[in-house]
């Protein structure tokens, strides 16, 4: 969002000079947080999104005038096998110096039956959290922001303890979008649908989106339809007055849930994941089946949920959903 809208619309006035100031920090932030090659887009054992170590040091040499490290001495958790160390980041950006903090942590690899990891694994445990630090510290000052806003999400594998996937809603874009379980062992990376546009300019043909995952109609079963499709079909349904009040979440957001839900229960119906929202709203005092009939729609179906409770609902799912799974494999060992 632009700092001289912000300031427009709280009446704040800004000299020229403060403004052209903001302006060269907005400039910047853009270029640090531009999307990368989708295959730069990683999903780690805990299912979630990363970019390599040294994709980060390739964009922070471009945009870091200098750039230096340092690292504590790393602590052991020997409870967990995992490691953390703080790793603190200097940086001068623009002729400024900037200083940032950051706790790195990564777990310790060991062989099954092993009581303890070997010497290997524990020195490359540590290289790893510090790694995790140095990126975590890079965020803090812009570069690639958008994993830790949660922007990219992954579909997950959800392996058991022997290895094989048990997610059904993986397997199935693993073969929708011809991909190499080798190579996306852990999980699919799905990039939001406003980095399309860059994507384009780009000349960048491999990403996948929430569209192309979630806001399609299987004609066949391994038929993907492109995102263009789908962007002239909202467009025509606009025009013809088809599509719901943003106070509602889209089919996309909608989908995006149900997929959740289904990743540990594929057999809940519409009204299971609807009476599962009304009885997580209304422990937080919300009573949703009300304010969607106040807003002119019954909530009967998932499409009904007021978009202000969108993340919230989306944020106790996940949990919901890793809660389940750890309690199924529980009971699986």
């Amino acid at each position: 969002m632009s700092i001289d809208k912000i300031a427009q619309s709280l009446g704040v006035e800004m000299s020229d000079s403060y403004r052209e100031q903001m302006m060269e920090k907005e400039r910047w932030l853009k270029l640090a947080d531009a999307p990368f090659l989708y295959r730069h887009y990683k999903v780690n054992y805990d299912g979630n999104i990363y970019i390599s170590q040294q994709c980060i040091a390739d964009r922070n040499a471009l945009l870091f005038d200098q750039f230096q490290y340092e690292a504590e001495e790393a602590q052991v958790n020997t409870d967990t096998w995992c490691v953390g160390v703080w790793v603190k980041v200097r940086a001068i950006i623009n002729g400024k110096e900037h200083s940032v903090r950051q706790y790195g942590v990564h777990a310790i690899s060991k062989l099954r039956g092993d009581a303890k990891p070997g010497g290997d694994a524990m020195e490359q445990a540590i290289k790893s959290a510090v790694s995790d630090g140095m990126k975590k510290c890079s965020s803090w000052l812009g570069i690639a922001a958008h994993i830790y806003r949660g922007e990219v999400i992954s579909i997950r594998a959800n392996r058991n303890k022997e290895g094989q996937p048990q997610s059904k809603f993986y397997l199935q874009n693993l073969k929708k979008f011809g991909l190499s379980e080798y190579e996306y062992k852990y999980g699919i990376p799905v990039l939001p649908d406003s980095f399309k546009s860059f994507y384009e300019k780009m000349d960048w043909t491999d990403g996948i989106f929430y569209s192309d995952v979630f806001g399609y109609k299987e004609n066949r079963e391994d038929e993907r339809i492109p995102s263009e499709k789908m962007e002239k079909k909202t467009e025509k349904a606009q025009e013809r007055g088809e599509v719901e009040s943003s106070a509602f979440i889209n089919d996309m957001q909608a989908n995006y849930l149900r997929g959740l839900i289904h990743d540990f229960n594929e057999n809940a119906q519409e009204a299971d994941i609807v009476q599962a929202i009304i009885a997580y709203l209304v422990k937080h005092k919300v009573d949703v089946v009300q304010e969607a009939e106040e807003m002119g729609r019954r909530f009967t179906t998932v499409e009904a949920l007021p978009s202000a409770h969108f993340t919230s609902v989306h944020r106790y799912f996940k949990q919901l959903r890793r809660a389940r799974l750890e309690n199924t494999e529980e009971k699986s060992a």
